[in-house]
């Protein structure tokens, strides 16, 4: 037995991950060891990728079984969370079925489309659940994350939807780091025309432009590529007789006072994100209420940060259960 002790991690989403030509970067495979997160740095975390680069077991299935397919971000991939505590393991134990967890830390929904074209292929599955958490729609703007260079899409002056796909330069750190700061620019240039600064936040008074009424038609190509990205998806899970669902967290600014201010609505990206869902007919649910419910000073749901905690994972594998039956996609 071998008794080599795992290296303890302080905070940084990149060590787990590495350049991936389709994905911009995708997790490391067979990676092991013992992470210490900042939300609860006296208890390390253990983090084990499979062979696939995915936060989750080796999954095997049988020559008729499906699974259900969860993607995300770091809410999913679980973030200073318990491998087992997840809400991916938790759906499999309430369901008695595999649930494959697909999610990574400041993957975009662009980066999500496309794993669901991708990827998800090899587990078959029956239902796919996209876990979104409202603020972060904004990646699909930043073409830079984390020092890597993400795939995005643009929409084309015949107002088409094209993938612009990662040079094949970005593989090396020394050229990624070029291309990143290029784009990094261009999306800054294109902030301070339409009078935004992401960097103001002295004081302790920014508020992010996203949730700002008045500087929301800056965002309204964000918005309609999130659209024609939803289509996409929407349309390869009907092609291919897959359940699709959205399932959309509470964002950590509702936990705290509301805004004192008419122009600031912290539900604004979500309700914009609603009403595209609706308009395309793809189902989703709305962590919002069962978390605030369920979040008190001394059981909270979500850490301090906004990531959902072992509590909240719990809840949201028990929303999302429930909306499955009301679907009429499991029964109880």
């Amino acid at each position: 037995m071998s008794t080599k002790k795992k290296k303890v991690m302080t905070n940084g989403d990149t060590t787990f991950y590495q350049f991936d030509a389709q994905m911009g970067f995708w997790g490391v495979p067979n990676m092991e060891k013992e992470v210490s997160f900042q939300q609860r740095p006296e208890v390390p975390v253990r983090v084990k990728h499979n062979s696939d680069g995915n936060r989750d077991e080796e999954m095997i299935l049988g020559a008729n079984e499906k699974s259900i397919v969860c993607f995300g971000g770091s809410h999913t991939w679980g973030g200073a969370v318990d491998q087992e505590a997840r809400y991916t393991n938790r759906l499999s134990e309430i369901l008695n079925r595999k649930v494959v967890n697909m999610g990574h830390c400041s993957l975009g929904l662009d980066q999500v489309c496309l794993s669901v074209l991708q990827k998800s292929s090899k587990y078959k599955p029956e239902i796919i659940v996209i876990e979104q958490y409202p603020w972060a729609v904004h990646r699909v703007l930043n073409n830079y994350v984390n020092g890597y260079v993400r795939p995005h899409f643009v929409i084309d002056n015949k107002g088409k939807l094209q993938l612009q796909k990662v040079s094949s330069l970005a593989k090396v750190p020394f050229f990624r780091n070029i291309i990143g700061n290029f784009f990094a620019f261009r999306k800054e240039f294109t902030e301070f025309k339409a009078g935004i600064n992401l960097k103001n936040t002295a004081g302790g008074t920014f508020v992010d432009p996203i949730f700002v009424s008045w500087k929301t038609r800056h965002y309204d190509y964000m918005y309609d590529i999130i659209d024609k990205i939803l289509i996409v998806i929407r349309d390869y899970c009907l092609q291919h007789k897959i359940k699709l669902l959205f399932g959309l967290g509470a964002i950590q600014q509702q936990f705290g006072p509301g805004s004192k201010s008419e122009l600031i609505d912290y539900d604004l990206p979500r309700k914009r994100l609603i009403e595209l869902l609706e308009k395309n007919k793809i189902n989703y649910v709305d962590m919002t209420e069962p978390m605030l419910k369920e979040h008190t000073a001394d059981s909270p749901v979500i850490y301090e940060d906004g990531h959902i905690n072992a509590k909240g994972h719990d809840l949201f594998a028990k929303v999302l259960h429930k909306e499955f039956i009301k679907l009429n996609w499991v029964t109880e």
